[in-house]
C-alpha cells in the first residue's frame, strides 16, 4: 500500500510485481537492478528540495518516477507511451515498484515531475544518480555506451514554455 506525500514503503504488496514475477524479469538488467535497488539510488531526500513546505507533494513516491523516467528515456518512450508500458510491462512494474494490479500514474505526471525538476537548483540529479551508479559499479565498462542525459527534458521545456499561451 502506498503512503500519502509521495514516500515508498519497505512492506511489499500482496501482488508485489518483484516478487510474484521477479524470475520473469531479465537477470542482470536495469529491470532487475532498479527492482533491488531503486530506492537507494533515488531516495526521497533526494528530491526533498522539490517540495519544501511538505504540502502539495505528489502520491507518486520519488523513487517510482525516477525510475520510470530511466527506463523512458532508455526505451526512447514518450510521456503516454511509458505511462503505458507500466501499466502493461512486468518489468517494468518489477522495476519500479509496483503491484500487479496497479494502474500506472497518468502521463501528465512525468510533465509535472519534469517541470519541477527543470526549475531546481539540480535538474539532472537523476541523471547523476544513474552516473554515479555506473561509476561505482562498472556496470558500463567495456560496453557501449547510451548517454542518459536531459537533453530531450529540457527540449520539451523550451517547447512547453515557448508554446504557452497566456
Amino acid at each position: 500500500m502506498r503512503v500519502m506525500l509521495g514516500s515508498s514503503v519497505a512492506d511489499r504488496e500482496l501482488l508485489d510485481t518483484a516478487a510474484l514475477c521477479g524470475h520473469l524479469v531479465p537477470a542482470g538488467s536495469v529491470y532487475a537492478f532498479l527492482a533491488e535497488h531503486r530506492r537507494r539510488v533515488f531516495p526521497d531526500e533526494m528530491f526533498a528540495d522539490l517540495f519544501p513546505s511538505g504540502r502539495g507533494r505528489p502520491s507518486v513516491p520519488a523513487d517510482v518516477i525516477a525510475a520510470a523516467f530511466v527506463l523512458k528515456e532508455l526505451e526512447g518512450l514518450s510521456d503516454r507511451q511509458a505511462a503505458a508500458a507500466l501499466s502493461r510491462d512486468i518489468a517494468w512494474k518489477a522495476a519500479c515498484g509496483m503491484g500487479l494490479d496497479e494502474d500506472s500514474f497518468d502521463a501528465s505526471v512525468f510533465v509535472y515531475w519534469r517541470r519541477r525538476l527543470n526549475d531546481s537548483e539540480r535538474p539532472h540529479r537523476i541523471d547523476e544518480a544513474v552516473k554515479d551508479v555506473a561509476a561505482q559499479t562498472g556496470v558500463l565498462a567495456g560496453k557501449a555506451r547510451r548517454a542518459l542525459d536531459s537533453t530531450g527534458a529540457c527540449q520539451a521545456r523550451a517547447r512547453m514554455r515557448s508554446s504557452r499561451r497566456w
